[in-house]
């Protein structure tokens, strides 16, 4: 069973006992740690962040049954190069050729083979430029960026960055001497960087002139690999995890008493145990991820 939490025994403890309720910290260790790692997951799914205690952390000294993290997490994902949601005119747009009535159509040329190559798809000016502008002959001195939201805020470190080429085939951004990039501020004007906005919210800016001519797709055209997390647990995080596993742990108690007339009070406690957890974890909540 996974042992990894945010908050140690000693928490639980505290938050049972300020609420005046029962619980199974002291009489079995095994559940209590289960309750706080079963809160712990969904809490950094819920708000796509991750915490972890730095060495020498007092957290540390207190956790003896549970496995506080100490390191940042690793994770990769796939994400579509984004588009303004429309054809940019004369770049995709299919041109409109109809035959007229009684004409000598089987004798004359299709005049959309004139211009097809004037015509072809150009993915590059379908992409959604976040920051700069699309110039062709700037690309050295004039970069556009396009901008991909990451999945996890934090991003301390970029792995890997595998992008799409004209032939189909990915190539390592961060492994390839012909790319540069890394964390804003230093990377700001190379060929990739990663920001951390406000709450830690992490978005990869790619330069659309340093990306092939001819893309092959746009879709499932980045994929990344990225180390994550931010350094320290805060209070109001620690503090969550305990409210939310020790309502749990209380509920439990209760209910495995057959006919117990505590058993309406304790579900009311609990109930604002979770609301208080509730309001702690909403400053760390953002619609938009």
């Amino acid at each position: 069973m996974p042992t990894t939490g945010y908050c140690t025994l000693e928490d639980v403890r505290r938050a049972l006992r300020k609420s005046q309720l029962p619980g199974d910290v002291s009489q079995d260790e095994a559940i209590a740690v289960d309750a706080i790692a079963a809160e712990t997951e969904p809490l950094e799914k819920e708000l796509k962040q991750y915490w972890y205690a730095p060495a020498g952390a007092s957290i540390l000294d207190e956790a003896t049954a549970v496995d506080i993290p100490t390191g940042p997490k690793t994770r990769d994902d796939e994400h579509d190069i984004p588009t303004h949601g429309g054809f940019v005119h004369g770049a995709s747009e299919r041109e409109r050729f109809r035959y007229r009535e009684n004409s000598d159509a089987l004798l004359e040329l299709d005049p959309r083979n004139d211009r097809r190559r004037e015509l072809r798809r150009d993915p590059k000016r379908e992409i959604r430029i976040a920051t700069g502008e699309y110039q062709d002959g700037y690309q050295d001195d004039q970069p556009a960026y396009t901008r991909i939201q990451l999945e996890r805020r934090d991003v301390e470190a970029v792995n890997k960055l595998l992008v799409i080429g004209a032939d189909g085939s990915y190539t390592d951004w961060v492994a390839s001497d012909e790319y540069s990039g890394g964390l804003w501020p230093d990377a700001l004007g190379d060929d990739y960087y990663v920001r951390l906005n406000n709450g830690g919210v992490s978005e990869l800016y790619i330069d659309v002139h340093a990306l092939d001519d001819d893309l092959a797709s746009l879709s499932n055209g980045v994929y990344i690999d990225f180390d994550y997390g931010h350094e320290g647990i805060p209070r109001a995080i620690r503090r969550a995890v305990a409210l939310r596993a020790g309502a749990e742990l209380a509920e439990e108690a209760v209910i495995s008493i057959p006919e117990n007339a505590t058993l309406y009070n304790v579900e009311t406690k609990a109930d604002s145990m979770r609301e208080k957890a509730a309001d702690l974890i909403e400053e760390y909540r953002r619609e938009d991820m």
